[in-house]
């Protein structure tokens, strides 16, 4: 049996500097579409310092037009691709600004939709930025509403459905958890806090200064370490030498997978603040690590951090909150190891090969009923 071409659109792929959960669950899942014998090709947009063609894994990796512009990018170049690349399926995975693949092609398109904005982007963008990436989005239900359409977690999926798109799956969520482990003896920091993540203005981190500021009269010794790039470290700086705990907040910067593991290891506490996820990537990558996490309630983390099982889920802002259940886990050894093991179980129960096998069961549907 001949293989099938499948051509996948994502504005980045995982060499990209910037890549994040979206470009993981895209290029395990290509990866292993190409092992069961998928023609696969991932067109992202060009980055200074990777070459324009490429392979990962198995699958091809091309790339074009500016970050900021791959959406132009797609929209002119996509019927040349298809001329060339004569894919029989595509995969519109619109991470950031919608791509509108079901209108450029009359190949079978497949969407992927981890999360939209929202209004949430008024919050993270230059007001003409923001208001571009508003409209962008709301040509999601016109252009959607009846190509079929992945997702990742059962409040995506709830939203997609409330815009009014017709079929939406959810396909899940999956993490490799190769080298993740719970911490050998005395490995563990007592007084380790860990946000991992990008870090943007939605992400919310101004809560998590002041969730650390919260438990300091309590925790003398607490302190919080932030790993991953973004643009608002400048600003999360001087709010942290407002609130006097600057010398308690290490950030790292971006780190290797190598140094990731470690922190989730060394961490007792794992923190996420977001305003929004698609899912929570993070989240089952601490709990893999035995790592409990208390999260926002919100969107997508209310679906990767299981309340009172795997951490604790709080309303979004309330570092008041976020500081009561943290002190709590930091107080209580008996309720630490209650987490630490539920978090362990939950975080198998993810896995990229079920992500997969449900993807491929909505693309040969798709195809089938062309």
């Amino acid at each position: 049996m001949s293989s099938i071409r499948l051509l996948w659109l994502n504005w980045r792929d995982l060499r990209n500097p910037l890549a994040g959960g979206a470009e993981v669950h895209a290029h395990e899942v290509l990866a292993r579409l190409a092992d069961r014998g998928w023609d696969c090709t991932l067109v992202s947009h060009a980055v200074r310092g990777l070459p324009s063609s490429d392979r990962e894994a198995g699958y091809s990796v091309r790339r074009e037009g500016g970050g900021n512009t791959f959406n132009f990018t797609v929209w002119n170049r996509l019927p040349e691709w298809v001329a060339e690349l004569r894919p029989e399926i595509v995969v519109d995975d619109s991470n950031k600004i919608p791509l509108l693949a079901p209108w450029r092609t009359s190949v079978p398109v497949v969407g992927l939709i981890h999360h939209l904005f929202g209004t949430t982007i008024f919050r993270e963008a230059s007001p003409p930025a923001a208001l571009y990436v508003h409209l962008a989005e709301r040509l999601v239900p016109r252009c959607y509403r009846s190509v079929p359409v992945m997702t990742g977690s059962p409040s995506a999926q709830a939203e997609l459905l409330r815009l009014g798109l017709q079929r939406v799956v959810d396909v899940g969520e999956g993490v490799d958890l190769r080298g993740y482990a719970p911490p050998g003896p005395g490995e563990r920091d007592p007084d380790m806090l860990l946000y991992l993540g990008r870090v943007k203005k939605y992400k919310g981190l101004d809560v998590l200064l002041h969730t650390l500021a919260a438990l300091v009269p309590h925790h003398p010794r607490v302190r919080l370490e932030i790993a991953g790039s973004g643009d608002d470290v400048p600003r999360l700086r001087a709010v942290a030498q407002t609130l006097g705990i600057a010398e308690r907040v290490h950030f790292h910067g971006r780190v290797s997978e190598d140094e990731k593991i470690s922190l989730y290891r060394r961490a007792s506490v794992a923190l996420n603040s977001s305003r929004k996820e698609g899912w929570g990537l993070t989240s089952i990558e601490a709990n893999g690590c035995g790592t409990p996490v208390v999260a926002s309630d919100v969107p997508g983390l209310c679906d990767s951090v299981r309340d009172g099982q795997t951490g604790y889920l709080v309303p979004f802002g309330d570092h008041a909150a976020m500081a009561e259940r943290v002190g709590r886990i930091l107080a209580d050894g008996s309720l630490a190891k209650f987490l630490q093991e539920r978090s362990l179980s939950w975080a198998a129960e993810h896995t990229w090969d079920r992500v997969a096998e449900r993807t491929e069961e909505v693309l040969r549907r798709r195809l089938a009923s062309r």
